[in-house]
């Protein structure tokens, strides 16, 4: 076995000693600032589509001609890049637990947010330590029990209500974009039904006489239009 340089040793004592700074992949602090600028950036990419006039008009078809739902669909994007806006500066303004990390990590939240990562001093960066779990938390507990119980106290209650918010924009964001997506699909679904009919139908009329009706372009047509569900035409 070869012996190690100096370099090597710092590498690999880094990467053993990674549980000592744990925190849940995908419920920390960092994660959540980048949860909140991304679903902010997406609220904003869906508030530009449907202002633009091609985004309206394909909403507008999507939800049937009901100009109250565009519009609450509308109010409810911006309202929520609004909040997410608000909520980062919070984050940056407000007091925010040094140990909000670590509480995450003794809940077992990592169980249900992707599992636990530590941090690597020599990597200047985050690894999963999925074989560490037991001593991240353990080394977690540590900590926390260094704090008097006023202490702990005061950074559950504030970590619980960023947690809170955090996830009910969360939800909101996932619950909104699917909505959209799904109209979006719906949209573009019809405006593909509609060129095909277009498509066949232009395909019969090249067809002339008596025997027309029995051609294969018409018994594409027909074909095509009969299996098509009744909400199709009434769209």
């Amino acid at each position: 076995m070869s012996t190690m340089n100096a370099e090597e040793t710092k590498r690999w004592k880094a990467k053993n000693l990674r549980y000592k700074k744990p925190m849940v992949k995908e419920l920390n602090l960092d994660t959540i600032r980048e949860k909140l600028f991304d679903i902010q950036g997406e609220c904003e990419e869906v508030r530009w589509y449907t202002d633009s006039e091609d985004g309206e008009d394909s909403l507008l078809n999507a939800l049937d001609g009901n100009e109250d739902e565009v519009y609450e669909f509308k109010v409810a994007f911006a309202y929520l890049c609004e909040e997410c806006e608000a909520m980062q500066v919070d984050l940056n303004e407000e007091w925010i637990p040094e140990c909000f990390d670590l509480l995450f990590v003794v809940a077992g939240a990592g169980d249900q947010f992707g599992g636990l990562l530590g941090y690597d001093s020599y990597e200047g960066d985050c690894f999963g330590i999925n074989c560490m779990d037991a001593w991240a938390e353990d080394e977690a507990k540590k900590k926390l029990k260094q704090l008097t119980k006023d202490e702990l106290i005061a950074a559950i209650r504030q970590s619980f209500k960023v947690y809170q918010s955090y996830i009910g924009l969360s939800v909101r964001y996932d619950s909104l974009k699917a909505a959209i997506d799904i109209l979006r699909d719906k949209n573009t679904g019809i405006l593909q039904v509609v060129k095909e009919i277009e498509r066949l139908y232009e395909a019969t009329s090249s067809e002339q006489g008596i025997y027309a009706e029995y051609s294969k372009a018409w018994k594409e047509f027909d074909q095509y239009t009969e299996s098509l569900p009744p909400e199709a035409w009434v769209s």
